[in-house]
């Protein structure tokens, strides 16, 4: 997307690499400056609090390979720029189906729910969603004024067993669903760059654990340093599903 398109959607709240990271000449270069034990890191405690006793475990374990202080940095509005981003990906869907209309016949009764229900949405609220998307780019601006890397759990819950049933016919599952978009929404509502490591493994059933970081727009320098150095520090043998 040119510079245009960016200010016609956000306005200047979305920074471009010529003012936003002045010290990077090179926005794709993914050497970074800052070594690993200098990064600043963050997270909101009492968000990452959602996740089971499992998750949790793994994540609380990763956060001590850190070096320094790890920031507690409230995020606002979180419920609002939840629903913004569900009530955009209805739009878009939406628009996207478009195309099947004449060949529902072929569509599964859960695909021609979820149609329906995207269809439901109106511009009025797809503008309250736009409205929102910008408040909480300025909220993530705000963030990585005081931290670097902004980290948390990949999802909140352990991998679900896929149903027999789903393989064949598919599955609408808006509970597990929402769950598995807990913490992953945000980057994608914000256009931040996001990666995932596996942290490691729930003690009980031996399933994996994964761990999100996030980095200012233009950052992905900072954002593979620290997932590289992160997966150097996890060295322990890797665990096996126990069926």
């Amino acid at each position: 997307t040119g510079s245009s398109g960016i200010n016609a959607e956000y306005g200047d709240s979305v920074p471009n690499p010529r003012f936003f990271a002045p010290g990077i000449r090179n926005p794709v270069s993914l050497h970074c400056p800052i070594p690993f034990k200098e990064l600043r890191f963050g997270t909101y405690h009492k968000y990452v609090s959602y996740s089971e006793e499992a998750v949790s475990s793994v994540f609380q374990q990763l956060l001590t390979l850190i070096p320094g202080e790890i920031k507690d940095v409230p995020i606002g509005h979180l419920y609002l720029s939840k629903m913004a981003h569900m009530n955009t990906i209805l739009v878009e869907t939406a628009q996207d189906m478009e195309l099947w209309r004449e060949q529902s016949e072929t569509l599964t009764p859960q695909t021609k729910m979820v149609y329906s229900i995207c269809t439901r949405s109106s511009l009025r609220q797809y503008m309250q969603s736009a409205a929102q998307k910008t408040r909480a780019i300025k909220i993530f601006k705000s963030i990585f004024d005081q931290i670097d890397i902004f980290i948390t759990p990949t999802i909140p819950i352990l991998p679900k067993k896929i149903d027999e049933g789903a393989l064949l016919y598919g599955e609408l599952d808006e509970f597990n669903l929402t769950l598995t978009m807990w913490f992953v929404y945000l980057a994608n509502l914000c256009g931040l760059p996001a990666v995932t490591i596996n942290a490691g493994y729930s003690e009980k059933e031996g399933l994996p654990v994964g761990v999100q970081l996030m980095a200012p727009w233009w950052r992905e320098d900072m954002l593979f340093e620290a997932a590289a150095a992160l997966e150097q520090q996890l060295k322990e043998p890797k665990r096996q599903y126990k069926p």
